[in-house]
C-alpha cells in the first residue's frame, strides 16, 4: 500500500533544512555585523545570579545581548582585561540634582541617582527640566516635608525645577514655626491631596524628613503612609531624632506604619542616626522583616554627617553646650563652630559638617552598617556650590577600596549588591523599569561600570570633597560612555528618567 504521506514528509524534512541553513546564514551575518559595543576579558559579576567569571559582554541598542565565554566582534570593543564589570551602581538618597551632582556621582561609577528622602513638590517639572540633559538617570520621590508647608499657606517657597533647597526651604526659613506646627484636620486632607498628585504625575516614592518637621503628629505620617502604599510607592524616612527618654519610639513610629498599611518602608543612613546603637537598631529592622515587614534600610561609609545649619534640627541650638557646638564644621573654611560662629552661620545659611562625639564608637557603628547583609549603599550626598560632603564624590569606591579590599569588611559581591541590585529590587514593585537595572545579563539595560578592585578608593576629604576617585575606569549608561579613564566624557545625556506609572 502507498504511504500518502511519505512526500509531505520528504517536503517537511527538504524545509526543515531549508530552515537550518536560512537560521545558521541569518546568524553568520549578525555576527559578521557584530554588536555596537564589546566589553572584552572582563570579570563579569552579577549579584542576582553569582556569576564571578571572564566573560564578553555584547551590547546593542542599549542593552546587554549576550555574555559569552568566547571573543564577540563588535563595532567597537573595550578591553576589561583585569577589571571588574558590574552593573552600575543606584544611589537612592542624593539632593540637587544636575550637571555638576551627575559628574561627581558618574565618576563614582554610579549610573542611576533618585532623591527619595526629600524629593519634588512639582514631579512634572522636576521630569522635564532634565529630559535629555542628565547624565545618568535620574528620579525623584514626592516631598512631604515641604509638601506640609504648602498646606500651611507657605507662598515664600522658593522652586526652581520642581525642587527647593529642602530642608533649609531658603536661606531665610521666612516660617521656621511651620515645621513644629501639627496640622490641621483640614491641612491634614490637603496636604494628603498634595501628596497622592504627586505620586500620580510618577513620582517613585514618598519621601519624609520627619526629624527636620518635629510638629508632624504621628497620625500625619500614618495617614500619609496609607497615600503611598495605594500606589505601591515605597516611604523613605529620615527618622526623629533618637531620644533616650522615648527610648525606640522614633523605630517604632514607622514599623507600626507599616504594619498598619503594608506598605514599604526604607530608613535611610541608619548609621548616621543610630551611632551607637546601629547594632540594635539593625535587630529591630531584621525581626520586623522576619514577621513578613517590607522593611529596608542604608548606610554611607563616613563617621560625619551633613545637613542645613539652618534646619529645625537646630532649633534648640541655643541651649546646646560648646562641646556640641564644637562638633560642627563651616566646610568653606574648616573650623570648628562655637557659639558665636554657630549663630552667624545659621543666620546666613548653608551647610555644616557634623563630627561624632565619639569618632571610635562611630566608625564602629559604620563597619556594622556596612558588614550587615541587609542595609543598601546610599551616599545621601548634595551638591550646594561645592561647599559639600566627600561622600558626593566618594562614597562607592570607598567602600569597595577601603572596607572591601583592605579591611576584608564584606566581600565584593556582597558590596556589589548593596549598590546594584538591592536598590533595584526595593524599586521593582512601583517602577517596572527597574526590573533591567541592578544586573549584568542578557536583557538587562547596558548601565555598567569597570573598575580595578586593587586601586579603587576615594580621594575625597571634607576640606576637599569633590576629587574624582582613582580606580573607576569606565561607566556605561546605556550602553554610552559618560566615564572613560576616570574622566567624564562631555556632550553626551544618556540618562533616562525612572518614574513610576502615571494617572
Amino acid at each position: 500500500m502507498t504511504d500518502h504521506k511519505q512526500p509531505y514528509l520528504m517536503l517537511r524534512a527538504v524545509g526543515g533544512v531549508f530552515f537550518w541553513i536560512l537560521l545558521s546564514a541569518w546568524t553568520s551575518q549578525v555576527l559578521a555585523q557584530g554588536y555596537d559595543l564589546v566589553v572584552a576579558n572582563g570579570r563579569v559579576m552579577d549579584p542576582e545570579t553569582g556569576l564571578d567569571d571572564i566573560r564578553h559582554v555584547g551590547i546593542t541598542d542599549g542593552t546587554i545581548q549576550a555574555l559569552s565565554a568566547t571573543p564577540l566582534q563588535g563595532h567597537e570593543t573595550l578591553d576589561a582585561t583585569g577589571l571588574v564589570v558590574a552593573p552600575g551602581f543606584i544611589d537612592l538618597n542624593t539632593y540637587q540634582h544636575g550637571s555638576d551632582l551627575f559628574r561627581l556621582r558618574a565618576t563614582d561609577g554610579v549610573t542611576a541617582v533618585l532623591q527619595l528622602e526629600g524629593g519634588a513638590i512639582d514631579v512634572p517639572a522636576y521630569y522635564d527640566a532634565l529630559n535629555g540633559r542628565a547624565l545618568i538617570h535620574y528620579g525623584v520621590a514626592v516631598d512631604h516635608g515641604v509638601l506640609r508647608r504648602v498646606a500651611q499657606g507657605d507662598t515664600t517657597l522658593e522652586v526652581v525645577n520642581g525642587l527647593t533647597d529642602w530642608p533649609g526651604i531658603n536661606e531665610t526659613r521666612a516660617f521656621p514655626e511651620l515645621d513644629q506646627q501639627p496640622l490641621s484636620t483640614a491641612e491634614r486632607d490637603t496636604l494628603a491631596a498634595l501628596v497622592e498628585q504627586g505620586l500620580r504625575d510618577g513620582a517613585v516614592a514618598v519621601g519624609f524628613g520627619i526629624a527636620y518637621t518635629p510638629g508632624a503628629t504621628h497620625s500625619e505620617i500614618l495617614r500619609m503612609f496609607e497615600v503611598a502604599s495605594q500606589y505601591d510607592a515605597s516611604s523613605h524616612i529620615h527618622v526623629r531624632n533618637f531620644d533616650p527618654t522615648r527610648e525606640w519610639d522614633d523605630l517604632y513610629e514607622v514599623l507600626v506604619g507599616a504594619i498598619y498599611t503594608g506598605g514599604d518602608l526604607h530608613i535611610n543612613h541608619l548609621q548616621s542616626v543610630y551611632g551607637s546603637v546601629t547594632e540594635r537598631a539593625l535587630r529591630f529592622i531584621t525581626r520586623a522583616r522576619t514577621f513578613g515587614l517590607s522593611v529596608t534600610t542604608e548606610c554611607y561609609p563616613y563617621t560625619a554627617g551633613m545637613t542645613f545649619i539652618d534646619s529645625a534640627l537646630f532649633d534648640d541650638w541655643e541651649t546646646r553646650s560648646d562641646e556640641n557646638l564644637n562638633r560642627f564644621e563651616w566646610p568653606a573654611t574648616g573650623e570648628r563652630l562655637t557659639r558665636e560662629t554657630f549663630g552667624r552661620y545659621r543666620a546666613q545659611g548653608g551647610v555644616v559638617i557634623i563630627h561624632p562625639s565619639n569618632e571610635e564608637a562611630q566608625a564602629a557603628a559604620v563597619r556594622t552598617c556596612i558588614a550587615h547583609p541587609l542595609p543598601m549603599i546610599a551616599s545621601d550626598g548634595a551638591w550646594d556650590g561645592g561647599q559639600t560632603h566627600p561622600r558626593v564624590a566618594g562614597t562607592n569606591s570607598r567602600v569597595l577600596g577601603r572596607y572591601v579590599r583592605e579591611e576584608g569588611v564584606l566581600s565584593l559581591m556582597d558590596a556589589l549588591h548593596k549598590m546594584t541590585l538591592a536598590p533595584a529590587q526595593h524599586l521593582e514593585r512601583r517602577v517596572s523599569a527597574m526590573r533591567r537595572k541592578g544586573r549584568v545579563q542578557v536583557g538587562a539595560d547596558a548601565d555598567l561600570v569597570i573598575f580595578n578592585p586593587a586601586t579603587v578608593i576615594d580621594r575625597a576629604t571634607y576640606r576637599n570633597p569633590l576629587l574624582a576617585p582613582v580606580g573607576i575606569e569606565v561607566v556605561l549608561v546605556g550602553g554610552v560612555l559618560v566615564v572613560q579613564n576616570g574622566a567624564i566624557q562631555e556632550g553626551v545625556y544618556p540618562g533616562q528618567p525612572i518614574r513610576g506609572p502615571r494617572q
